[in-house]
This record gives structure tokens, sequence and C-alpha cells, in this order.
């Protein structure tokens, strides 16, 4: 199963890496200030939100589910939708893209916290785990 997940958290890191370093970049040059980080959190926190709603809607999990389901939602879709927002020239997505940018940084660098929390809401919410 290993080598089916790998892929997926390789790449996320990957994708969590260049988001880090680009922007910092823009915080470097002032593009992106503290609302920009305020909004980026509140994304990144919404979107783990949404994730654990499901589940808890739900009422049971596949134990390595959140090694595909976190990757995907929270940064795969993001930083595509990044990319196209950045390629598409005639339209000024200028500002969202940057806030997608910021969101993946801030979810990289809470995505520690979120295996943690993650575990003690399905916990809390007496989420059976299906293996």
């Amino acid at each position: 199963m290993g080598l089916i997940i790998s892929p997926f958290i390789i790449g996320a890191f990957a994708i969590i890496v260049f988001a880090i370093k680009k922007s910092y970049r823009l915080w470097s040059s002032g593009t992106i200030g503290l609302l920009e980080i305020g909004i980026g959190i509140t994304l990144s926190l919404a979107l783990f939100g949404v994730i654990v709603l499901r589940y808890v809607m739900k009422g049971k999990y596949w134990a390595l589910s959140p090694f595909f389901i976190f990757p995907i939602f929270t940064v795969i879709i993001p930083f595509i939708i990044y990319i196209v927002m950045t390629n598409i020239s005639f339209l000024r997505f200028d500002y969202i893209s940057n806030l997608l940018l910021v969101s993946l940084s801030i979810t990289g660098i809470l995505s520690i916290a979120y295996d943690y929390t993650f575990s003690w809401l399905m916990d809390y919410f007496n989420i059976q785990t299906t293996y």
C-alpha cells in the first residue's frame, strides 16, 4: 500500500515546498500581506473542516483514507487551480491565485498538526476506523 500512497505524499510535499518558496518571495516583495495570510489560514482550516465533517457524517473511515484525501483535496487540487489561474493571462486572477498559494503554504506548515488533530477528532466523535 505504501507504493500507492507515496506518490501522493511525495507530490504533495514537493508542491508545498514550491508554495512556501513562492509565498516567501511574494511576502518579501510586498505582494501579499497579513490579510492574505489570514485568508490563507482560513481557507486551509475550512478545507480541513470540510474533510473532517465528511468523515463525521459518514460515521466511519478507512484507516488509510486520510493519506489519500488530505493530499488530494488540500494540496493537489488547489495547486492545479493555482496553475490554471496563473496561466489564464486575459483574466486577472493574480490575487486569487496568490491566496491559493498562501493557503497551500499554510496547509504544509499545519499538516503536522492536522494528523494529530484528525486522530483526536475521530476519537472525540467516536468515528469507527475500518481496516
